[in-house]
């Protein structure tokens, strides 16, 4: 596409630019155009939002943040005066404060293509490099990106179920936000950071074609970036709908009770053997490795 600029070069790069009411508009631009948004940003070295009940204040070069904080910076915003009047109002209630009890936001209005069951799928962000970022976001603005670690392995998957103890309203921007970001880094993985994409996704195929022992969460992990490529069409001899059965038939549980070890190695012997013979003949196609090779 071309630049949402000067509408002539190719654009190269997506940047978020404030507009005149204020708000932001996040648009895809060419080189040359984003080289000239910077240098008019770079001289706001420090900016501050008015708020409510005060101001916040960020320092720094503001410029290239993940692309997930401008969103962040204008939710936690909308926010902070709503936040003061909660403290005041739980401090004349009660002289114990509680914390409120996280609510579970429902993905079903999200597109299928980033979710997975009851949670949302956040590898595109894991594979660039910004999902601590994202965890942190949540956070400031009273959300939950909650996960747990199986097997040894922190977020399989890299699915998570949304809570938060924010306004429902605020809630449902920042997730909006998020796919956005998600969507965004997708497109970055066959772009500028296709290496990145192609590199997890040989590694995963490599080792469903050998693997002896294979763990439900180990098994999860990798199905997880062959269904980004399968959604783009990258992949023969599997499609998004057969990885999607797989994942829910293999999804990590926690062991209520310790399982003997033989046993678990019984079963991680027979998982690995059918993913041996599920991707025996499956590798990218014509339209993968010339997006990523």
């Amino acid at each position: 596409m071309k630049c949402e600029i000067c509408h002539e070069a190719d654009a190269r790069k997506a940047i978020r630019r404030e507009k005149g009411d204020g708000s932001e508009e996040e648009l895809y631009v060419c080189e040359s155009c984003a080289s000239k948004e910077k240098t008019r940003r770079q001289k706001m070295r420090q900016r501050t939002i008015k708020t409510q009940n005060g101001s916040i204040t960020v320092c720094g070069d503001i410029e290239n943040p993940p692309p997930i904080i401008g969103a962040i910076i204008n939710a936690v915003s909308g926010i902070v005066g709503d936040i003061g009047k909660i403290s005041a109002s739980r401090e004349e209630a009660s002289p114990a404060k509680h914390e409120p009890r996280p609510v579970e936001f429902s993905v079903a209005g999200i597109p299928p293509r980033y979710r997975i069951g009851r949670c949302i799928q956040l590898e595109g962000l894991y594979l660039i490099g910004e999902i601590d970022a994202c965890m942190r976001a949540a956070r400031a603005v009273g959300m939950e990106l909650a996960t747990e670690e199986v097997d040894g392995i922190k977020a399989p998957g890299h699915v998570y179920e949304i809570r938060y103890t924010c306004g429902r309203e605020t809630a449902a921007d920042f997730v909006n936000s998020l796919v956005q970001q998600e969507k965004n880094a997708r497109a970055r993985l066959q772009d500028d950071m296709a290496h990145v994409f192609a590199d997890s996704l040989c590694r995963a195929l490599a080792l469903l074609k050998n693997c002896r022992l294979l763990s439900p969460a180990e098994y999860f992990d990798m199905l997880s970036t062959l269904r980004l490529a399968a959604l783009e069409g990258f992949l023969d001899g599997i499609d998004a709908a057969g990885i999607d059965r797989l994942i829910m038939s293999t999804r990590p549980k926690h062991h209520g009770e310790p399982v003997d070890m033989r046993d678990r190695d019984r079963e991680d012997a027979e998982r690995a053997d059918e993913a041996r013979e599920t991707f025996e003949d499956v590798m990218l196609n014509e339209k993968g490795e010339e997006k990523l090779l």
